[in-house]
């Protein structure tokens, strides 16, 4: 089971907890751990940060003749 992927949804707070106290473990052991939740948290939180622009629209019914 050491291999079985979970799926955990958490708050950015509780992310940056696990990390303030993961900081305090011994390298060797918590810098793959680290690197994990750096990896996936950041593209999500940039992707929060900057929503999708809304499409462009090519409707010309709008334009005045």
């Amino acid at each position: 089971m050491d291999n079985l992927e979970l799926e955990l949804k958490l708050t950015v707070a509780h992310v940056n907890t696990l990390l303030k106290h993961l900081a305090n473990g011994v390298y060797s052991e918590v810098a793959d751990l680290i690197q994990l939740l750096h990896g996936q948290s950041v593209p999500q939180v940039q992707a929060a940060s900057n929503p999708p622009a809304a499409p462009a629209t090519d409707d010309k019914s709008t334009e005045t003749e």
